[in-house]
């Protein structure tokens, strides 16, 4: 009786059990790699890149936010455009030296509504819950060197010294000067939205380029994680048979071992 031999094809049965075992969980799960013992290096750069690629999507995400944001500032900034334009038709209107004290009473009264819409445009214009022109500052979207930073600003104040809330239409005299102070009123306005023009172009680089980076990331972890298909099923048909044919030679080996024994007893 060959004990050595006996434990060795124990033992190769219990490796190609185990192969063809660990062949069936990467077909099931379609991935190479599902513990370090399949590749130890390789799963470190696969949890490296899926770090990096988990950020990146979500720094992406952040930056469509703030774009979004940026867009409902802009949109807040045409609304306050368009009232003062109204403003300003007004204002040349009181110019005419023919109009009657009744008539300048109503271009008032309307200039005046022109002024509490912008006000409400101001108080209203936000995003998730965060007041867009109440104070000055700098809204950041990203992280690290990427971070762009969305400037905000007290408008309501900026708009008072400009005198856009101060019009007087009673005379010719005090129109031409209002219409001065919306004029002043309107570029203000105008910069603060090419600023914010220039800000969405950089958030949407950023955005494309942040895609690139998490596109390349997912290419580079599937190459690394994903599993040959064809392959796999090729090595596991071939595991499946030799773990057969070590399970028919271990049980040959035990039937003969029996036999023996009872020939010794």
């Amino acid at each position: 009786m060959k004990i050595g031999n006996s434990l060795a094809n124990e033992n190769q049965l219990k490796f190609n059990s185990n192969e063809s075992e660990n062949l069936l969980k990467k077909l099931a799960s379609a991935r190479r790699i599902n513990s370090a013992a399949d590749d130890a290096a390789g799963l470190q750069i696969a949890n490296r890149l899926t770090q990096s690629a988990n950020a990146s999507a979500q720094g992406t995400q952040n930056v469509y936010d703030g774009i979004s944001l940026a867009t409902v500032a802009d949109q807040g900034l045409q609304g306050v455009t368009d009232n003062l334009s109204e403003m300003g038709r007004l204002a040349v209107q009181a110019g005419n030296g023919l109009l009657t004290a009744s008539d300048r009473q109503a271009l008032q009264k309307q200039a005046d509504a022109y002024a509490a819409n912008i006000q409400d445009q101001i108080k209203n214009t936000e995003f998730a819950g965060i007041k867009l022109f109440d104070q000055d500052g700098s809204i950041p979207v990203g992280t690290g060197n990427g971070s762009i930073g969305i400037k905000t600003q007290d408008l309501s104040t900026r708009l008072t010294d400009s005198g856009a809330f101060s019009i007087d239409l009673s005379s010719a005299e005090s129109a031409e000067a209002s219409l001065k102070s919306i004029q002043s009123s309107s570029q203000l306005v105008d910069n603060n939205r090419t600023d914010l023009g220039a800000t969405i172009n950089a958030l949407q680089s950023s955005a494309r380029n942040l895609q690139t980076q998490n596109v390349n990331e997912q290419e580079a972890i599937s190459r690394i994680q994903d599993l040959d298909y064809a392959k796999a099923v090729t090595e596991q048909v071939a595991a499946g048979i030799r773990e057969q044919a070590s399970l028919s030679v271990v049980s040959q080996s035990r039937v003969s071992e029996q036999q023996a024994l009872k020939l010794l007893a």
